[in-house]
This record gives structure tokens, sequence and C-alpha cells, in this order.
């Protein structure tokens, strides 16, 4: 593996960019300890997105979410810090594709993906969904989370055979810092429940709807 040019504060090697959004980037980063190296993703917000109290109190909320859960079918965060170049979440890294990646690639053929594949991608889907949903806080309360954005772009299917959910940084949980703007939409309309795009509260089978729509 090639050697970055620098070392940023954090404590971890940048080795290569990995995927970009409209807040975050997520890069593929190295960390070296007595001899011992292992490979990680790290999310960033992007430059025009730190000096946002909101895009910032979203991170950390998707920090103190996704920091608590610990699950196969999960993307776990697993360190979040702070450096010259503001807050960073670290967290599994996963090679593989995105369920989006995977389907477009067999529609481009004129395929469809095999039964058996939907099959075991929906159910371990709906494993790391159902973990997410029961998660409480240190307290032993329920948390209420909703993803809120089930769709093939945050589904990891990888060359392990697992496939993991992915980005919960607009998932809503009791006690959360940050509001919902009236009138926004949080997530893709296309897999979007019906409450959602009506504004109304979401739950755990708002997620289950887009599970649906996925598959």
């Amino acid at each position: 593996m090639r050697e970055p040019p620098s070392t940023p504060k954090s404590g971890y090697l940048r080795v290569q960019a990995l995927a970009m959004g409209g807040m975050a980037q997520v890069d593929v980063v190295v960390k070296r300890e007595l001899g011992f190296e292992r490979v990680y993703a790290m999310k960033r917000l992007l430059p025009h997105s730190r000096g946002d109290e909101t895009f910032t109190q979203m991170f950390l909320d998707e920090a103190r979410i996704a920091g608590r859960l610990r699950h196969a079918n999960v993307v776990s965060v697993l360190d979040v810090g702070q450096d010259a170049d503001g807050p960073f979440l670290v967290m599994d890294y996963v090679e593989g594709v995105p369920l989006q990646k995977l389907v477009q690639h067999h529609r481009d053929r004129g395929e469809l993906l095999p039964l058996q594949l939907v099959l075991r991608i929906g159910i371990q889907i709906a494993e790391g969904l159902h973990a997410a949903h029961e998660l409480v806080d240190r307290d032993g309360r329920p948390m209420g989370l909703v993803h809120r954005d089930v769709s093939p772009s945050n589904v990891l299917v990888g060359y392990d055979g697992i496939v993991r959910v992915t980005d919960f940084g607009i998932a809503k949980a009791i006690g959360q810092t940050t509001k919902t703007s009236t009138g926004i939409i949080k997530g893709k309309p296309g897999y979007l429940s019906p409450e959602q795009l009506r504004f109304e509260t979401p739950d755990r089978r708002s997620d289950l709807f887009s599970l649906g729509v996925v598959l």
C-alpha cells in the first residue's frame, strides 16, 4: 500500500478517496501502531459544511447514534475526533460495493439480481434495521431510532457476503439535538414512506416500507 503524502494529526493516514456527498466525504485511512496496521473508513465534513452548525450537529448525532450500534449488518462508528480539518468519524471499512452499484451492473447487462441473492440481501438489511430500532441508551431506555433514508446507496454488499446498512446521518432518535426543518423532506423521495412524504413523524415501520421499495 502506497504511503500517503502526509500524516494527519488525527493519527490516521489517508490512503485514497472513497466517496463524496453533498455534506461530507469518506476516505480510506490506515492506523499503524506497534507494527500492526488496520484499515478504516473516515468521514469528514466538506469545507463548506464545517461552518454550518446544523450540519456539524447532524454529523455528531450520527457519531452518537452509530457509535452505540454494534451489529454485523450495520456499519459502526468506532472513533470520533477533531483536528485542524474539523470533526471526523472513523468507521468500519467494508470491502464491497453499494447495492445501488450492484443493481446497476445487472441492469446494464439486461439482468435481474437472482432471487436467492435478493432474499439474502433483504434479510440482512432487515436484521441491521432491527438492531437499530431496538437500540437503547445507557440507561436502558429505547432510543426510538429511525434511519429515514433506507435506499440502495446506503446499503453496502461486502465481498465477504455480509450486507451492512450505513449512513445514519439523518437518522431520528429520541433526545436528538438537531430538529427536522418544517417542509423539508429527509431522505430520497423514491424510497420514502407515505407518512414521510406527508411530513408526518416516521417510526420503524417507515424504514420497513423503504426496505420493501428497495427490494
